[in-house]
């Protein structure tokens, strides 16, 4: 059963929230603020396998509590957990500032149950596909200066690992198991969300930028995540 942690300061849209997602067989814990979000990350025995975070909670806000979640302080078992968060719609500055510090997805307010659900059934069910997808066989592509383990979901850029989020890394990987093939914005979005992305395309470009300052020499001259100007994005042929 999928454990879900909802971290919504409106009594309202937390109902919603946790009678959508346990309604579908998940088991929920709902929390007001940032702070106590953070504590059930750290001390809980068994881990979340995704948060659902609102940007504007009291004290902490969501932005903050994604990042540190982000960062390890969370706890390492927690640090790559799946963070769909809560925004209100006209709020655009939120949506692309939380993908930025490593949230995986955004739902705007007022949402559909429906949309809330099948959403986080995508991460989920992307992150179980991820769990299987490469067997007992080492599952490695390597290049001049960075090297990807793809069963382990480790990085390691000029000999030092790089912290990824979950979607980041999926993103690297569809294009570093296949340098030079140009993907859309469209294509990839397909990859990462199964289809089932109501967003708009700038959150791929945020997910690349945030790549690109963690394993690019120089992010702004990137080597190997290239922009293909009105179409995409490309690994380079090294």
């Amino acid at each position: 059963m999928p454990r879900i942690l909802i971290a919504e300061d409106d009594p309202a849209v937390g109902d919603v929230v946790e009678h959508a997602l346990s309604r579908e067989g998940m088991e929920t814990l709902v929390v007001e603020d940032g702070e106590a979000a953070l504590e059930r990350l750290r001390w809980e025995a068994e881990p979340f396998d995704l948060v659902v975070l609102d940007v504007m909670l009291p004290g902490m806000d969501g932005i903050s509590v994604c990042r540190e979640i982000r960062a390890g302080e969370a706890g390492s078992a927690s640090s790559d957990v799946p963070i769909v968060m809560l925004t209100a719609r006209d709020d655009e500055t939120s949506v692309v500032v939380g993908l930025e510090v490593g949230a995986d997805d955004y739902i705007t307010k007022p949402f559909s149950p429906r949309e809330l659900v099948s959403r986080v059934r995508a991460h989920l069910r992307r992150r179980r596909l991820d769990a299987k997808r490469f067997p007992d066989e080492q599952q490695k592509l390597e290049f001049p200066g960075l090297e990807l383990d793809l069963r382990s979901r480790w990085v390691t850029s000029g000999g030092e690992p790089v912290a990824l989020t979950a979607k980041e890394f999926e993103l690297l990987a569809l294009l570093a198991a296949n340098p030079g093939r140009v993907y859309s914005r469209e294509q990839i979005m397909r990859h990462l969300w199964d289809g089932e992305f109501y967003g708009e395309a700038r959150a791929v470009d945020v997910h690349v930028q945030h790549i690109r300052r963690k394993i690019e020499p120089d992010p702004k001259y990137p080597h190997y995540v290239q922009t293909v100007r009105g179409v995409g994005y490309r690994f380079a042929e090294l």
